[in-house]
Parts: C-alpha cells; structure tokens; sequence
C-alpha cells in the first residue's frame, strides 16, 4: 500500500484500524502482521502481530492507538503472513488530523512562535550613480539659465514701466505749460478787450425792414407777360434750328 495518507505537511495519526479474515487449519501455526515502514530511517513506524497458531478461522476488527505519529512518516504498508493460511477482505483505516502548530511561526498562538525581524535588503543609493548625478547636475544648470531669464524679464519690464512712468511724467509737465500758456493768452485778450472804448461793445438794435413797393394792378401785369405770335415763332425757329444741329451731329 503507497501514498496511505494526504501528502500534507503537519498530519499526524492517532488510531489505525484494520480488519481482515483469517482462513487456516485449526491445527497450523500462522501468525499475521499489519506493518507501515518508516520513511526517516530503517523498520516500521507502525506493527501490529496477530498470532493465529492453534486458532480457527475468524475476523478479526482491531484498533491499535498511536501517539500522534506524524504522517510523513509512514511509508509503505502491508499485511504479512507467516506460516500456513491466508487472509481475505483486508482492510486498514489510517485516523489522523492536521496539526496548525506543526510549524510555530505559521500562527503566532502556536507554542515556540518566535517573530521573525525581517532583514533589511542592502539597498544602493539612486543618487550614487553617476548618470543620475550628470542628470540632476543638468537640471539644476537648466534651472538656474531659467532663473536668470526670468530676472532679465523681470528687469526689463521695470525699465520699461520706469520709461511710461517718465513719459508720463513729461506728458503732464507739458499739458500744465500748455494749460499755463493758453491762459495767459487768454488774459491777455481779456486786457485788450478791456482796452476798447465802450461804443465798440454796443449791440446794434434789431430792426425789420417791411417791403415799401407795392403792383397798383396785377392783372395788367400778367397780361403782359403772355407770348405773342412773333415770340411764338422766334422759339420755334430756336428749336428748329437745335433739332437740325442736333441731326447733323449723327450724321456725320
């Protein structure tokens, strides 16, 4: 019999049960042995002898205790017989458990749990290498060229806000002459003003001339105005005579 138990690390077996027929003679000597070999070292981690000499046949069911044997220690198992007779429906039950604490550290309630201190990985410094060194050296050259850029800006934006400052500075210097001349071009008139005699200030008075000629008889007037015969002709003859110019244009 192989692989009698799981291959699982922490069994142990406490209680083996077999049961089995012995055919023989009353008379013969036969004797029966139930037997596991030990997988750590030479012999057998379990045997139970049944002696049958002088016995008939019978069936025999027998439970044999152990004291919690682990279970990779049994190795191959076997029911042996020796001397005259055999044995029919054998049959072998292996009674074992699990054991949480076969190893200690697997559960710190586990009597000898002792706690590991992990060790600490030798670990090399990023910052020694000297790639790493050449790239940060490379930023920092980066980062002060932007630095110093950025204090150019800012320079030349004061400069400039210090020339509109001075511009306007000058803008307002010249506004204020302005302003001061015009004034005093202004009293100046005023003076003159105040120099003229005062017949010059006087307002001419507003007055309406009417119309004084009046038509005594506007029908005899209307009447002259209507065209004669010899008007009438001397038109006709203009307009003739335009017409004629006129056509001798577009003739040509």
């Amino acid at each position: 019999m192989a692989n009698i138990l799981p291959q699982q690390a922490g069994l142990t077996v406490d209680n083996v049960f077999y049961r089995y027929t012995a055919i023989k003679d009353t008379e013969s000597d036969m004797v029966v042995y139930v037997q596991n070999k030990d997988t750590q070292g030479e012999g057998y981690i379990f045997r139970s002898v049944d002696d049958w000499s002088g016995l008939p046949s019978n069936t025999i069911v027998k439970s044999v205790p152990l004291a919690q044997l682990l279970g990779s220690r049994f190795g191959d198992g076997e029911i042996l017989v020796e001397g005259q007779g055999r044995v029919d429906d054998p049959l072998i039950v292996y009674s074992y458990r699990y054991d949480p604490c076969f190893n200690p550290q697997s559960d710190p309630s586990c009597e000898g749990y002792m706690p590991q201190i992990p060790e600490i990985p030798d670990v090399e410094d990023p910052l020694s290498s000297d790639y790493v060194q050449d790239e940060i050296d490379r930023k920092a050259v980066m980062a002060n060229e932007e630095e110093e850029r950025e204090d150019r800006e800012r320079i030349e934006e004061d400069d400039s806000n210090i020339d509109e400052e001075s511009l306007e500075e000058l803008l307002g210097i010249a506004m204020e002459s302005a302003l001061a001349a015009s004034d005093n071009v202004m009293a100046d008139q005023l003076s003159v003003m105040n120099a003229l005699p005062p017949s010059y200030m006087t307002a001419l008075p507003s007055t309406t001339y009417n119309e004084t000629i009046t038509l005594s008889d506007n029908g005899a007037i209307i009447k002259s105005l209507v065209p004669t015969n010899r008007t009438r002709r001397m038109s006709f003859a203009q307009d003739k005579l335009h017409n004629e110019l006129v056509q001798s244009q577009f003739k040509r």
